[in-house]
């Protein structure tokens, strides 16, 4: 038992990992079977493995981006709080309050789409960097250093920020570091209190985002589905969203591509599309209505995010596999060693969620305009572990 605590200690990225790729084989499996299981298998998880032993022992010197600016962790925070207060004054309103008062599941879908999409890019980039990867960040900082009333103020604006917009993913975002850096500091009250408020949110975050939860209608319902309780419609959704949803959308990505949609060849990728002078295309988007025809028939559009390595199979078919193989065993040696070099309970606290998001999105993405980069930024411009008071 100790050698497996000490090997999960110095692997902790990897065993975390473990854990998500186990999660999509219970809805892969559920859904089609070992006909999509058996190849992943031996395309993509055994040689990952194998890559992985070889560099999960690669070491640079990182002291050399140390950045030592004074109350780096307070202008950190106010330049997040300046990017909250542009982007609801560029929106003019607070959408969880518009959505908490629709009467139909349609129009609080509208609401919370439109949280985003009429951003200029420079501030939807703006926005996603701050509630997950400046917020979090800084309010680590902030706990590591134990100033606690800045700490408060930085989850506190964190989670506003998030269920203001009506996104029940950046709750986590702003929780999940929080939790995790109590639990590894042995904070069991401080964790479970954590627990508890995220919990909460993430409740009303839901109940904001159907209004037939509490009194109003889901026009959005195909004809066949049986009314539920409020508590069933919730904990069934959430049950599935977690165990089954995310294996089930890789095994319809399998099945229409290239079935339904040829393999992409980089023109997923924008710069790549317009230097062979081609439109870029998104499967996340143009996938939804094979995946979900009942509601594209009523003109709703949606995306179906999939696991990181989905992205590499919908570009270059099995092929692509191995590739995000080579990618991700390459990525985790990166992290090791920021792990080990600076304070290790932060650095995985901070990067676990982003991690947890490889089952639905893409490894690039959640790199650059994710936030996840911009994590591992601030990480190596702090101080190293033997500076930190933690």
């Amino acid at each position: 038992m100790k050698q497996l605590s000490a090997l999960i200690k110095a692997h902790p990225f990897l065993f975390s990992y473990l854990g998500v790729y186990a999660l999509l084989q219970i809805g892969l499996i559920y859904h089609s079977g070992l006909r999509f299981a058996i190849p992943l298998l031996f395309l993509f998880f055994i040689p990952f493995l194998i890559i992985y032993s070889f560099l999960s022992r690669w070491s640079f010197s990182i002291s050399s981006f140390e950045l030592k600016i004074k109350n780096l962790d307070k202008y950190l925070f106010f330049l997040a709080l300046l990017i909250v207060f542009i982007h609801f004054g560029w929106l003019g309103k607070i959408p969880f309050i518009d959505a908490w008062n629709a009467s139909k599941l349609s129009e609080a879908n509208i609401i919370r789409k439109s949280s985003s999409s009429g951003l200029p890019k420079w501030l939807h980039y703006a926005s996603t960097w701050t509630i997950r990867a400046l917020l979090p960040t800084t309010a680590l900082f902030f706990l590591s250093k134990r100033k606690m009333s800045w700490f408060i103020f930085s989850v506190g604006l964190g989670c506003f920020y998030g269920l203001a917009l009506l996104q029940k993913s950046l709750i986590f975002w702003i929780g999940f570091p929080v939790i995790l850096y109590y639990l590894f500091n042995r904070k069991w009250w401080h964790g479970l209190l954590s627990t508890s408020i995220m919990i909460g949110l993430f409740l009303v975050a839901i109940f904001a985002n159907n209004p037939q939860l509490h009194g109003g209608e889901h026009d959005l319902s195909p004809p066949q589905l049986e009314k539920k309780d409020r508590a069933n419609m919730v904990s069934e959704g959430v049950f599935n969203r977690i165990f089954i949803i995310p294996g089930k959308t890789m095994s319809m990505w399998f099945t229409h591509v290239p079935k339904d949609k040829p393999f992409l060849y980089g023109r997923d990728f924008g710069l790549y599309a317009r230097l062979i002078d081609q439109k870029a295309v998104d499967y996340n988007l143009e996938l939804y209505a094979f995946f979900y025809p009942e509601y594209a028939k009523q003109g709703i559009k949606g995306s179906v995010n999939t696991a990181h390595f989905m992205r590499s199979y919908a570009n270059f078919g099995w092929w692509g596999l191995p590739i995000s193989a080579i990618l991700l065993a390459s990525f985790f040696g990166f992290l090791n060693n920021i792990y080990r070099k600076t304070n290790p309970n932060l650095a995985f606290s901070l990067q676990i969620f982003p991690l947890l998001l490889l089952s639905s999105g893409s490894l690039l993405t959640l790199l650059f305009s994710g936030g996840w980069g911009l994590i591992l930024v601030l990480i190596m411009l702090s101080p190293s572990k033997d500076n930190l008071n933690v």
